[in-house]
C-alpha cells in the first residue's frame, strides 16, 4: 500500500514530448509515464525543470498531470510541479493538482527577482495555504530561480506550515543537503536530491531518495543504484552510479533537456519539435547522443550501426 506525500526512492521528471506541430503529444506523456514506472521509477514528477515547465501553457502543464496518471503503475506515486509567479495560477495549479488526487506538489523558490529571506519565507506559507491538505516539496535549484532556499528558511517554514513534508535540492552541493538536514532535524523532513551525479553519496548521507533527470530515461539504472544502496551492495550501486554520471555528461555535451530528449528518441520514444525557445540538435549532436549511448552499451542493438 504507498504512502500518500512520501516521495521516497527513484522519482522520474518526465520529458515533455511535442508533436510535429508544436502541439503537446498527451499520448506520448501517457506512454512515458508507463514505461518508467514499469521499468523501476519509484514515480513520476510532471510539469519539472527537465519537463520544461516554463515553456507551457497552465492548460497544457495541467493536461499533463492527466495524463501521466493515465499511464502510471499501480504503486506508482505521482508529484507535480505547481510553481507559477502570481497567486491565480498558484491557486489555479494547487486547486487542479488536489481534484486530479496526486501524492505530492512541489514548487521552486520565485524566479527572475532577488528575493531577501522574509519574502520567500512568506513566499512558501501561502503556498503552504493554497495547497492546503496537500503534501508540498520545497523545490531548491539557485541555478535556475537566481534564489537559493536558505536552511534557517526551511527550519521556519516547516514550524509554520505542517503541510511542507520533503524538499528537492537541485543546489548540486551536498552540503546544502547536509545544513537541510540540519534544519529539518526531528521533523521527518523527506530529502531528495535533484542531481544524478550524487544519489549514491546522498543516500549514504541520510537522503530518501533522488529526483533525477536519467531516471526518466533509464529508470531501471537509476534503480540499480537505489536497490543496491538498501542491498548493501555497494559495488553494484556504484557501478550504476558511475554510468549515471556518464550520462549526465553525455547530456551536457549538447545541450541539456535536448540532448535527453534525443537519448529518448534513440530508445524509440518520438519526442518531435523543439519547443520555443529551445532549438533543434543539430545532426552532429545527435550522432554525438548516438556514439555516447553506443559506447555505453546503452543503445538498443537494432539501432547500432
Amino acid at each position: 500500500m504507498k504512502q500518500v506525500g512520501l516521495m521516497k526512492g527513484i522519482t522520474a521528471p518526465l520529458l515533455t514530448p511535442f508533436q510535429r506541430d508544436g502541439q503537446v503529444d498527451y499520448a506520448g506523456y501517457t506512454r512515458l509515464a508507463s514505461y518508467v514506472t514499469r521499468s523501476g521509477a519509484h514515480g513520476v514528477f510532471v510539469g519539472g525543470t527537465t519537463g520544461e515547465f516554463v515553456n507551457l501553457t497552465l492548460r497544457e502543464r495541467m493536461g499533463l498531470l492527466e495524463a501521466a496518471q493515465r499511464g502510471l503503475e499501480k504503486e506508482a506515486r505521482v508529484m507535480c510541479n505547481t510553481t507559477a509567479m502570481n497567486l491565480e495560477d498558484l491557486r489555479l495549479l494547487a486547486n487542479h493538482a488536489r481534484e486530479s488526487g496526486v501524492d505530492a506538489v512541489s514548487v521552486t523558490a520565485p524566479y527572475y527577482h532577488r528575493y531577501d529571506a522574509r519574502a520567500l519565507r512568506d513566499y512558501f506559507c501561502q503556498i503552504a495555504e493554497l495547497a492546503k491538505g496537500l503534501p508540498l516539496y520545497l523545490y531548491n535549484i539557485p541555478g535556475m530561480t537566481g534564489n537559493p532556499i536558505p536552511p534557517a528558511v526551511l527550519g521556519e517554514v516547516l514550524q509554520r506550515c505542517l503541510n511542507v513534508v520533503g524538499l528537492k535540492d537541485s543546489s548540486m552541493d551536498l552540503m546544502t543537503l547536509l545544513e537541510y538536514q540540519c534544519a529539518a532535524e526531528g521533523c521527518g523532513l523527506v530529502l531528495l536530491t535533484g542531481n544524478d551525479a550524487q544519489v549514491l553519496t546522498a543516500l549514504q548521507s541520510g537522503a530518501d531518495g533522488g529526483v533525477i533527470a536519467m531516471a526518466g530515461i533509464f529508470p531501471a539504472l537509476c534503480r540499480r543504484i537505489w536497490e543496491g544502496f538498501w542491498a548493501n551492495n555497494l559495488e553494484e550501486a556504484r557501478a550504476a552510479q558511475k554510468t549515471v554520471l556518464k550520462l549526465r555528461e553525455l547530456a551536457r555535451r549538447v545541450m541539456p533537456v535536448m540532448g535527453h530528449k534525443a537519448m529518448m528518441e534513440e530508445l524509440g520514444f518520438p519526442m518531435g519539435a523543439a519547443r520555443f525557445p529551445m532549438r533543434e540538435l543539430t545532426e552532429s549532436e545527435r550522432r554525438t547522443i548516438q556514439i555516447g549511448l553506443k559506447e555505453l552499451g546503452l543503445l538498443p542493438e537494432k539501432r547500432e550501426e
